[in-house]
């Protein structure tokens, strides 16, 4: 379980803090020197504006590398998570928020994810986890793709969003008990179970009606907004 009697490590800027449980010191020991190596988050926004990336798709930029049918499963610890600014506290409703999550390939090879984040989990500062319902749906801010296969090439970086929808706070909810300020999540890569990368965030679950919405990780340096999002910011340029 993520961020239960974790180890504290250190923290990247506006990158993941590694959250790793005790019974996984030995196991996780031989990936920490890549985690260790891990870039700060103004080096992922380097990544993103000189991306390489490549997804089997439609809209894949360039040509697969060669050989990419067997190009091996990512595994976590070749990746490194950084969270940009969102989210927050209720304010006006109805309102939707979200958080848009950057996934760097820092290993010297590249290699290949597919689907949803194996887990996403919001706590309280004590640690104790706030139980919300994952799905997969639209928002205002970000539409929902299928799921493809994704590779990533040493330096690429992918992205995945979550979001949630506040409305009405339910009667007889504790605004102090509803108040979530970590996040851990663990990518579709080998070995995720070892360690989750955890973010600070404002998040407030009874708002939210205990309901988050997440996009699988997707070929491109943003997840693919939605169209309301997209009138948007037409319409503000």
């Amino acid at each position: 379980m993520c961020g239960r009697g974790a180890l504290p490590a250190t923290r990247y800027g506006g990158v993941a803090r590694v959250v790793v449980g005790p019974r996984d010191r030995g196991m996780v020991e031989m990936h920490m020197g890549a985690i260790r190596r891990a870039a700060t988050l103004a080096a992922i926004a380097a990544a993103v504006v000189a991306t390489q990336l490549v997804i089997t798709s439609s809209t894949a930029i360039g040509s697969p590398p060669p050989g990419s049918a067997s190009v091996a499963s990512c595994i976590q610890g070749q990746l490194q998570v950084a969270m940009e600014q969102g989210g927050g506290l209720a304010g006006p409703v109805p309102e939707t928020y979200g958080y848009t999550f950057l996934v760097v390939n820092i290993g010297r090879v590249a290699c290949q994810m597919q689907g949803y984040p194996h887990e996403v989990i919001f706590s309280r500062s004590t640690g104790r986890e706030l139980r919300v319902t994952v799905t997969h749906q639209a928002t205002a801010l970000y539409a929902q793709p299928q799921p493809q296969r994704v590779i990533l090439r040493p330096e690429s970086v992918a992205s995945f969003a979550v979001s949630y929808r506040y409305g009405i706070v339910r009667l007889g909810a504790e605004p102090g008990s509803c108040q979530a300020s970590l996040i851990d999540v663990r990518l579709p890569a080998r070995l995720s179970s070892l360690f989750s990368y955890e973010f600070p965030v404002r998040f407030d679950g009874c708002a939210a009606r205990d309901l988050v919405q997440i996009t699988p990780v997707e070929g491109r340096s943003q997840p693919l907004p939605s169209r309301a999002a997209t009138r948007r910011s037409q319409a503000n340029t």
